[in-house]
């Protein structure tokens, strides 16, 4: 019997499109964290409003009282012909764990990262952080369903 169940539990998890649950992440604040020398500060606003748009049209309501934090982070390492990009994207939210005491503490609810090789590090990071958000789109509209 605990054969059959825990078969069938990693076959349920193979269909799932995330580890995480959104259901109810209706509010969000949008913390952008530029760790590179290739973007400049009117592209990270581009990025940033590029991102609040997509959120936005996904119904999301942005930067109301007590929102969850979406993170955007970048940051680049310069290999000489080439730059090496990590891009983070995540919900924090402050949770209330199961610990004795119902101890406070932040949790990130939603984490999805891409480690990319470029010589073209400004589209390619662009592209890579559309994907991951729209990653988070799909997963959030499919759980609000």
């Amino acid at each position: 019997m605990r054969k059959l169940f825990l078969i069938l539990s990693l076959c349920s998890l193979m269909f799932a499109e995330s580890i995480f649950t959104l259901e109810n992440t209706n509010n969000l604040k949008i913390y952008f964290a530029n760790e590179t020398d290739f973007i400049t500060p009117e592209q990270a606003i581009l990025i940033k409003k590029t991102a609040e748009e997509k959120l936005k049209t996904a119904g999301i309501e942005l930067n109301k009282i007590d929102a969850s934090t979406f993170m955007v982070k970048i940051q680049a390492i310069d290999m000489i012909e080439s730059f090496v990009v990590l891009i983070h994207v995540g919900v924090g939210e402050e949770v209330i764990t199961k610990r004795k005491g119902d101890i406070r503490t932040f949790a990130w609810t939603y984490y999805k990262t891409d480690l990319i090789d470029t010589k073209e590090p400004y589209k390619d990071t662009v592209e890579s952080i559309n994907y991951l958000v729209n990653n988070f789109v799909a997963s959030y509209s499919g759980d609000m369903e």
